[in-house]
């Protein structure tokens, strides 16, 4: 019988939304927490994981970048991102998912600027900070168990008050300077948070100026500025790292990954990410299966 080919990478919605869109999971090795979908294969979510470990090792994988963390630590695995975590001792700590809508706008650019590729944030047990996040887990676990209607209020304020606190400790590591952001940072966040909705859509600079309301040149001296590329390389650079998932992912050929992303012409994809990894897209393909 021939292999069932793989159309998509595992995706997963959050099962029980626990308190309207916030799901608390507590690690302890006598806590059972079967029925949850496995961490340990490669997968991604719709929605945001708060990882936060007191104690034990994990080992894994986050967008193709290998991870081996000990606790204590806490990181955050986003939305779209393809990740595996293999427990390597007993876990002690809390599994947070997120649903987006809990979470508003600007906290979330925020968090995808400046957490996205730091975190994991790793802790000394006697940090006041991560001593502040682990109490209001502890209270939000809490309020959790029980079954009250009103519950949920709480909790999600609860829930900002850890992001605000994670947000902090990314920004003292991120950013020497004021801590008050300027307008070339607020674009390149407006323009970020467009890019992870729209880039199978959107694939000019201009369409992203505009709903900005900056013209094209503006964004692409912005990003030039803080990021060292154009706004066309970002917008590619972007869409070739999906095309990798889907390709070590999934059975997708070229042309099928090519329409996903919103390429109409294969041969201008296959161009495109020859140009930002040094080979093609079967190239690439071989080199990781």
């Amino acid at each position: 019988m021939a292999k069932k080919k793989i159309l998509h990478i595992p995706a997963f919605r959050m099962n029980d939304s626990g308190s309207k869109g916030i799901k608390i999971n507590r690690l302890d090795p006598e806590i059972d927490i079967s029925g949850e979908h496995s961490i340990a294969s490669p997968h991604r979510d719709d929605h945001y994981m708060l990882v936060v470990i007191e104690q034990g090792k994990l080992n894994g994988n986050i967008d193709f970048e290998e991870i081996g963390l000990e606790g204590p630590f806490l990181m955050m695995v986003f939305p779209g991102q393809v990740h595996l975590l293999t427990p390597q001792t007993p876990l002690y700590g809390w599994i947070i998912d997120v649903d987006r809508a809990m979470i508003d706008q600007e906290m979330r650019e925020d968090l995808e600027t400046r957490c996205k590729y730091l975190l994991p944030l790793h802790q000394s047990p006697s940090d006041a900070a991560f001593q502040h996040i682990l109490k209001l887990l502890n209270v939000m676990q809490d309020l959790y168990n029980q079954p009250l209607d009103t519950r949920h209020k709480a909790i999600a304020a609860l829930l900002i008050s850890v992001l605000h606190i994670i947000n902090g400790l990314a920004l003292n590591i991120t950013e020497t300077a004021s801590r008050k952001k300027n307008r070339p940072q607020q674009i390149k966040q407006q323009f970020l948070a467009l890019l992870y909705q729209h880039y199978s859509e959107w694939k000019k600079p201009s369409e992203y100026a505009a709903k900005l309301t900056v013209s094209t040149a503006h964004l692409n001296d912005t990003l030039k500025q803080l990021t060292g590329r154009s706004t066309m390389s970002i917008i590619q650079e972007h869409c070739v790292r999906e095309a990798e998932r889907l390709l070590q992912f999934t059975d997708l050929s070229t042309k099928e990954i090519s329409y996903q992303l919103g390429y109409p012409n294969p041969s201008h994809f296959i161009a495109i990410f020859k140009s930002q990894k040094g080979i093609t897209p079967m190239q690439y393909r071989s080199s990781v299966n």
